[in-house]
């Protein structure tokens, strides 16, 4: 029986800042795929770039890998854009 071919796509994601790539990494590499979907995902940072690499056995099963991070990654950057960095800056009040 042939080997089947992997099937492989790789995401740049650039991001307004390192910081804000942080935060997506953190919050989407906590979603591993599911077992039975044999698609692998990997998640890394350079600077303020995601980049994800997915891998599975068929293309179907990509193509769904993929819409369903970014479905995730675009919830991800609206919760950014709406609170930035407002955990990581002093109040007004505190001055």
């Amino acid at each position: 029986m042939p080997e089947q071919a992997v099937n492989e796509s790789t995401l740049r994601l650039p991001f307004d800042t390192p910081q804000h790539a942080e935060i997506a990494y953190r919050v989407l590499s906590v979603d591993q795929e599911p077992r039975r979907n044999f698609v692998r995902k990997t998640l890394s940072l350079e600077e303020n770039v995601l980049v994800v690499q997915f891998s599975a056995d068929q293309v179907k099963n990509l193509r769904t890998a993929i819409s369903s991070f970014f479905e995730c990654l675009l919830l991800c950057q609206d919760t950014i854009r709406l609170f930035g960095d407002a955990g990581t800056q002093p109040s007004a009040n505190s001055a």
